[in-house]
C-alpha cells in the first residue's frame, strides 16, 4: 500500500473505515427493525441514491481495508509458515477484487 507508508496512517484509515461500516450496519439494523426484514423495505432502502453512494463508498472501504489487512498479515506471518509473501498477497488481492467486483454487481443490478 504505498499510499499509507507509516502505522499511523493505516491506524487512522482503519478507524475510520471501521466507523463507516458500524453506521452502514446500525443504518441497515434500523430499517430491518422499524420495518421489518422484507424484500420491500431494503429495496426501498437500496434504492436511494444517499443510500446507495453509501454502499459503494463502504464496499470501497471494505476493499481496501481488506488489502491493508492481508498486506499487515503477510508480513507477520508469510516467513514464519513459510508461505512466499508474493502468493499471500497475490490470494489476498484476488479474493477482495472477487469480493469487490461481486458486491458491485449487486449494488448496481
Amino acid at each position: 500500500m504505498g499510499i499509507m507508508t507509516n502505522g499511523v496512517q493505516q491506524w487512522v484509515f482503519q478507524r475510520f473505515s471501521n466507523a463507516v461500516f458500524v453506521i452502514f450496519g446500525v443504518v441497515v439494523l434500523m430499517t430491518i427493525t422499524s420495518n421489518g426484514l422484507t424484500y420491500e423495505s431494503l429495496n426501498a432502502l437500496f434504492a436511494a441514491t444517499g443510500f446507495k453512494l453509501f454502499a459503494l463508498l463502504t464496499l470501497v472501504l471494505a476493499f481496501a481495508n481488506s488489502i491493508l489487512a492481508g498486506w499487515q498479515i503477510t508480513g507477520d506471518y508469510a516467513a514464519k509458515f513459510n508461505i512466499p509473501p508474493t502468493l499471500m498477497m497475490s490470494v489476498t488481492i484476488i479474493v477482495s477484487v472477487a469480493y469487490l467486483v461481486w458486491g458491485l454487481m449487486l449494488l448496481f443490478a
